[in-house]
């Protein structure tokens, strides 16, 4: 997944298409149930230098289809205080452990 969302990142013109890899881990690791607010994305961010382009990225996670906003529960959304997205499950499925 790191090369593709790096390569992704340089094609969309991301200045900071190096972190691209790593911002959807750690998007990855911050979710639950494959949920993640603005303020954990702003945190994720701001971690990893690049907190100044908050909008812009959540503009190409979105158009890349890494996430989507969560339009099912508008009472989710309230609770939350925050808009809520959802992490494209596709890209976080955990390895079973093999005994």
């Amino acid at each position: 997944m790191g090369l593709v969302t790096s390569k992704l990142g340089s094609e969309m013109g991301e200045p900071a298409w190096e972190q691209m890899p790593k911002l959807v881990e750690r998007l990855g690791q911050q979710a639950r149930d494959c949920r993640i607010t603005v303020v954990q994305i702003k945190e994720v961010c701001a971690e990893l230098g690049i907190g100044d382009r908050v909008d812009a990225l959540i503009a190409e996670l979105k158009g890349s289809g890494v996430m989507n906003p969560k339009l099912g529960s508008l009472a989710e959304v309230h609770r939350a205080g925050t808009p809520i997205y959802e992490l494209n499950p596709s890209l976080f499925i955990e390895k079973e452990d093999k005994a």
